[in-house]
């Protein structure tokens, strides 16, 4: 009897020692599960990410419902009339810019003068038709009023970036208060901006008479600050013949040398001061002084430059 109930007593003991363990081992066995269904989901979620990474190097996606072929084949077809131009290269623009407008003061006691110098075009980046005009003017000499001017109106090509070719015509003319004379000449100009921000303007002349003229202007802006503005201007005239009814001998003719400070009240007007030397060379300056006239003269000026565009 006693053993009986020494086995039970053990059985029961036995019982209460593994019943803690085996719950221990259950919930070891679920979080393994656990572990194992976490372990799966990421292995499918990484196969994912890899499937994504495959799309990316695919490169960009067709259009929706278009074949690699059929985008093709519409890229080798013009554009529609409807789709804009990547570049806006075919405005129609007009602009006019009045150089000098100026009061000329004679340093040395002849006639004072007042001074223009213009040029416009009309038309697009590629084709214009350009006017370029200048002139003076004196009212206080034995002669009364007299002048000249110069006016040229050439059809301009852009050859390169900064580079217009022109052809045309110009009309020149001299007067006096007695005298009026007019001359016709067929016009070849190349206009542009050289390297170094140099404005360039060479243009050669036959005239009616076929007489051959050339002339070349350069000048350059030096900001001073963002408004104020220094700009040194030479012209050189040319003969490749004498013209002695006109006074003007073979070689370089006349050399003209501008200053001008300018303070932009805005970038379309600004008004200015400066001085101006003209001279006459060689056989130019030889039939002016037979003449009685003088050679050089020097100006003291001012007035405005503006743009209208």
């Amino acid at each position: 009897m006693l053993k009986l109930e020494h086995a039970a007593v053990m059985t029961l003991v036995a019982l209460c020692v593994a019943a803690p363990s085996s719950t221990v081992w259950a919930q070891e066995v679920e979080k393994s599960e656990e572990g194992v269904e976490k372990g799966e989901e990421e292995v499918d979620g990484g196969e994912e990410d890899v499937g994504g990474g495959e799309e990316e190097d695919q490169g960009p996606l067709l259009p929706e419902g278009m074949t690699l072929d059929e985008v093709l084949d519409r890229a080798e077809k013009p554009a529609p009339e409807d789709f804009p131009d990547p570049v806006p290269d075919d405005q129609f623009r007009f602009f006019l810019l009045v150089d000098q407008l100026e009061y000329r003061y004679d340093l040395e006691d002849e006639p004072d003068q007042v001074g223009t110098e213009l040029q416009g075009y009309v038309g697009g980046d590629y084709n214009r038709l350009w006017l370029k005009s200048e002139g003076e003017a004196g009212w206080q000499g034995d002669a009364g009023f007299e002048g000249e001017s110069e006016n040229d109106l050439v059809y301009g090509r852009l050859i390169s970036p900064f580079w217009h070719a022109q052809i045309g015509a110009q009309y020149a003319n001299e007067w006096t208060e007695d005298k009026y004379e007019d001359i016709w000449a067929g016009a070849l100009a190349l206009q542009g901006l050289a390297p170094g921000m140099f404005e360039l303007d060479a243009s050669l002349y036959v005239t009616q008479n076929l007489n051959m003229l050339a002339d070349l202007e350069a000048e350059y802006d030096i900001r001073i600050t963002q408004r104020l503005v220094f700009q040194p201007r030479v012209e050189l005239s040319f003969a490749a013949q004498d013209i002695e009814e006109r006074g003007i001998g073979v070689g370089l003719t006349k050399v003209v040398g501008d200053l001008r400070l300018r303070y932009e009240v805005l970038r379309e007007f600004a008004p200015y001061v400066g001085a101006r030397y003209q001279g006459l060379t060689f056989e130019t300056a030889d039939l002016a002084e037979a003449e009685g006239e003088d050679t050089s003269r020097f100006f003291v000026l001012g007035g405005v430059r503006f743009a209208v565009y």
